[in-house]
């Protein structure tokens, strides 16, 4: 569904971030896609299309995965969860469609159905140190939930019941839950966790989060020209026992081979304002090479400067490396 309480910040950015950073924050992810697949075939086929070991998954667990195509390059970024009767896949804005068709293309006798949930659900991302407590005082107890682990419970929210799932990912790399429940309700959920001490954070403070957890975003920092092992995301999204999938062996091929020839780097930029999501970044040996390109920038409270995510060259991966934009002044990206 549409966000409604989603914009740059919501009065004082800085705050936001040492709110997320020290206690908790929650942000209105309400646009992610949503995707219920059921079927007594549902685990085999996914598993089929995915980087990570969908049959694996027992009701209540989840995993980070990619669908590829047969080239092995990034057609989605997903999280999956499975339930006792489906599985729910989760990916970026706008890809409901597009991932509905690929999979629906091979779907031939599979006792598969595959129901887009976008409109009809709400979802609120809750993140920082002290995330699972004040949850827990909303009456929501959740605390004994482990990374990617969830649970559905029905709870009061406004002046109705409301089945709530609950859903820990920890993305950047402190406690985070999805929260998901029907948009009908989506005003009165927010109000009972900002009601609670959860402090409201916006897209500034969101973006600024990811990019220092060097956490991509579909169709921003990743792109089906991507292969898999290029969004750095190899430990968490491939399993290399799970057998055969579609891309399975050129990704396969290339693990053997040791490394990409580029993947998705996270760095500090030495100026006070930040340049342009695409800018270029220079062999600092052979200035009239590229080393790589910017594809999300935003500022850092922590570090005081600006940061950014960019696919770079593998020569110049190595923590501590300097890059110069193509600037004038020159401007310098240090690898994290």
């Amino acid at each position: 569904m549409e966000p409604r309480h989603s914009q740059s910040d919501f009065g004082n950015a800085e705050s936001e971030y040492q709110a997320a950073t020290e206690s908790a924050a929650i942000f209105d992810v309400s646009e992610r896609t949503q995707l219920q697949m059921s079927g007594a075939d549902r685990h085999s086929f996914f598993h089929g299309f995915c980087t990570n070991d969908i049959k694996g998954l027992n009701p209540g667990t989840g995993c980070e995965a990619f669908l590829c195509n047969v080239k092995g390059r990034i057609l989605g970024h997903v999280f999956v969860f499975a339930d006792e009767k489906s599985l729910m896949i989760e990916s970026v804005p706008g890809q409901g469609e597009a991932l509905t068709l690929h999979l629906n293309k091979y779907c031939l006798v599979e006792d598969v159905q595959l129901v887009d949930r976008t409109e009809t659900l709400t979802e609120f991302l809750i993140s920082g140190p002290r995330a699972a407590q004040l949850l827990t005082d909303t009456g929501l107890g959740i605390t004994e939930l482990e990374s990617w682990q969830h649970s559905k419970l029905t709870a009061q929210v406004g002046e109705a019941d409301s089945e709530l799932h609950i859903k820990r990912v920890d993305i950047f790399g402190v406690s985070a839950f999805l929260i998901t429940g029907e948009t009908a309700q989506a005003d009165a959920l927010w109000d009972r966790l900002t009601n609670a001490g959860i402090t409201p954070a916006g897209t500034s403070v969101f973006e600024s989060l990811r990019i220092e957890a060097a956490f991509p975003v579909y169709g921003i920092d990743l792109s089906d020209e991507n292969l898999a092992q290029e969004a750095a995301r190899t430990n968490r999204a491939i399993s290399f026992q799970k057998g055969c999938y579609l891309g399975q062996e050129p990704i396969a091929r290339l693990n053997a081979m040791g490394h990409v020839n580029k993947a998705l780097a996270s760095f500090e930029i030495e100026a006070t304002e930040t340049p342009p999501v695409g800018t270029v970044l220079l062999n600092p040996k052979k200035q009239d090479k590229e080393a790589g390109r910017a594809t999300s920038v935003a500022w850092s409270w922590s570090a005081g400067k600006p940061i950014g995510l960019g696919m770079v060259r593998s020569l110049f991966l190595e923590s501590g490396t300097e890059l110069p934009f193509v600037t004038e002044p020159r401007v310098t990206a240090t690898i994290r």
